[in-house]
């Protein structure tokens, strides 16, 4: 448990500041996230922009008529060496100005110490350690020095100082920056190679912050004592990392300075100190879009947008995993929700990177849409502006912006990037929604059909969809798309990618949709007196679909039920002569059922019909010759 006080010192910090420190950890209780999905981005840096201008235009600013690029939350800094130096006051005014242009539930990445503060060791003989001194000094003082920590340990202190002025303006805490950046590649040996975080503690000289990683723990139960005394119900993020192995470290050692080990000072392991993970992930140099091929002697790429969004959230589950294995999933300890701070690719190309300006705005889209399903509660990009004009970029971190060029770009004379417009138009149309997994099953999406549906407080859907890009160096393909009939779909309204710049809307009738590889925003209308327009009929007990359509040779019949029923299942010519019969008055469980049509059949049109109980539904399919 975390440190005890006397009832004396209880008092007196309640006095001073109106607090009384928590007697639980993450280990306890971790708060419910209380928010809609954000749609955030980092702020970068931009002489001559000033923090505020930027926010104006990544989340719009109404009274001076910008627009911006559908940014609700930020990911600011907040560093001990510059309050230190220019005043705790310093930042306060544009802090609140985020707040005035609605910003909310922003990640402050917080440490950082000024030379006086910073701790002189060298565990790295190289390099002195990057933290802070004097951690291991008491926290709390019980009000000695007129401030309820103790003065002399200057983290505790940076924490109180910096709270008293910045407590209301953030969700999040991030502790540190990338504190696992390695230099060694041990973060990505796996067990049993020399040297592997799965089995051996990084070495001080392996990563940037220089110190063993008890005392990186440590950083994390200092920022949980003090934060949870002032900010209750925030919540405290390991720092944006990036290797599934440092969180194994964190999660096996206590803070205890020597060795990690559990000890009555040091009884806790890492994972009670924060509440939530906080990882970057950059799939174009992570090796997740390409696989070695030992017949040709070569690397298999997939550099397209699908494969990058879908190593997102597969990096997602890799911590995933790891919190698993320590009862961070609900059984032992409580489930700590995830955000995204740092991703991205770039929109040029280097060396063997994926990069094109279709790839980025597709992948932003459908990350978008997949860190939803995946329950990852922020998503933000890297970065508001890119660092340099195309032509001069030499680095891939360079174009990752939602805004051209912002160093060499007056105030208030930016131009977006085609990845600004669409991070727009998915903020625009998505804020406020919520993925919803029955709808989006509801769908029946075939495989070469990538999306979700989101609905309102009303439970109206909203579906993002697209035709998934499959080819290396490639965002070209499509494919048709057909709602299924049970949802009685007469017209559609779609929005494409450039809308929140063009609000032109294309008004589709029917339920047919042909998609490309950049996805779509699509709201449906039902037909007219259909029982998805009458209030929810109950005899309204099937979801009813055909594909591949045309096909070749074989054709998945699939339809859901939502209760018993008796069902009758067969394929007709158009003459109405029944070529196949599956089911015949049979009585079905509710859920999911699929059939196979593969007779040998003359190409042609055929009859698809489905009747349950009273209610018959009929899909056409079309039989074409093989290549």
């Amino acid at each position: 448990m975390l440190k005890k006080f006397t009832f004396l010192a209880l008092l007196l910090m309640a006095a001073l500041t109106g607090s009384t420190q928590p007697d639980f950890t993450a280990n306890d209780k971790v708060p419910a996230y209380p928010s809609p999905f954000g749609y955030g981005s980092n702020m970068g840096y931009y002489p001559p922009w000033q923090d505020g201008q930027l926010a104006d235009i990544a989340a719009g600013n109404a009274a001076r008529n910008i627009k911006g690029v559908g940014v609700t939350t930020l990911r600011p800094a907040i560093f001990a060496h510059f309050l230190e130096q220019w005043g705790y006051d310093i930042r306060v005014d544009a802090f609140q100005h985020y707040a005035q242009l609605g910003v909310k539930d922003n990640v402050i990445f917080i440490g950082y110490p000024n030379q006086a503060q910073q701790d002189t060791t060298h565990y790295c003989p190289t390099y002195q350690s990057a933290l802070f001194a004097n951690m291991y000094t008491d926290i709390w003082d019980d009000g000695a020095n007129g401030t309820p920590v103790n003065d002399e340990n200057y983290y505790a202190l940076f924490l109180y100082k910096m709270l008293m002025k910045y407590k209301d303006y953030g969700l999040v805490w991030e502790i540190w920056n990338e504190p696992d950046f390695d230099h060694s590649g041990n973060s990505l040996k796996p067990p049993g190679e020399p040297g592997s975080w799965w089995d051996n503690n990084p070495d001080p000289c392996d990563y940037d912050i220089h110190a063993p990683i008890f005392h990186y723990i440590r950083l994390l139960r200092i920022s949980y004592e003090v934060i949870k005394t002032y900010s209750p119900d925030s919540y405290i993020a390991v720092g944006g990392i990036g290797f599934p192995s440092f969180l194994d470290a964190l999660l096996r050692n206590t803070d205890h300075p020597v060795d990690g080990s559990v000890s009555d000072d040091f009884p806790l392991r890492g994972g009670a100190y924060f509440d939530m993970l906080s990882f970057h992930v950059y799939p174009h140099i992570d090796n997740s879009m390409r696989k070695w091929n030992n017949e040709r002697g070569a690397f298999d790429y997939s550099r397209h947008s699908d494969a990058a969004a879908a190593s997102v959230v597969s990096r997602k589950g890799e911590f995933e995993a790891v919190l698993q294995k320590y009862r961070y999933d609900g059984s032992d300890y409580p489930a700590k929700p995830y955000i995204i701070t740092e991703c991205n690719i770039p929109r040029k190309a280097f060396g063997e990177f994926i990069g094109s300006e279709e790839a980025q705005r597709n992948f932003l889209m459908k990350t978008l849409v997949k860190v939803q399903q995946a329950d990852i509660k922020q998503f933000h990009v890297y970065q508001l502006g890119e660092m340099k004009p195309v032509q001069q970029a030499n680095n891939e971190f360079f174009l990752m912006g939602l805004y051209e060029n912002l160093p060499e770009t007056q105030p208030y004379k930016q131009i977006p990037t085609g990845s600004g417009v669409a991070y727009k138009t998915m903020s625009d149309l998505l804020y406020g929604l919520r993925y919803d997994e029955q709808q989006t099953a509801d769908l029946l999406l075939p495989d070469a059909v990538g999306g979700a549906a989101f609905v309102d407080t009303n439970n109206a859907p909203t579906y993002v969809l697209w035709a998934k890009t499959r080819r290396d160096q490639s965002e070209l393909t499509t494919t048709q798309y057909t709602f299924p009939s049970i949802l009685n779909v007469n017209s559609m309204t779609v929005k494409e990618w450039d809308f929140s710049a063009k609000p032109d809307s294309l008004i589709v009738e029917g339920a047919r949709l042909q998609l490309l590889g950049s996805p779509v925003i699509v709201r449906t209308q039902s037909k007219p007196n259909s029982p998805s327009n009458s209030g929810g009929d109950e005899e309204q007990s099937a979801l009813f679909r055909c594909f591949p359509n045309p096909y070749t040779d074989s054709v998945n019949i699939i339809f859901k039920l939502r209760k018993e029923s008796k069902v009758n299942l067969a394929v007709y010519d158009l003459e109405g002569q029944a070529v196949h019969e599956f089911l015949q008055a049979t009585t079905l469980p509710g859920g999911l059922h699929q059939y196979r049509f593969d007779q040998k059949v003359q190409p042609g049109l055929y009859l698809v019909k489905l009747q349950i109980n009273d209610q018959e539904f009929t899909e056409k399919v079309v039989k074409v010759y093989g290549e």
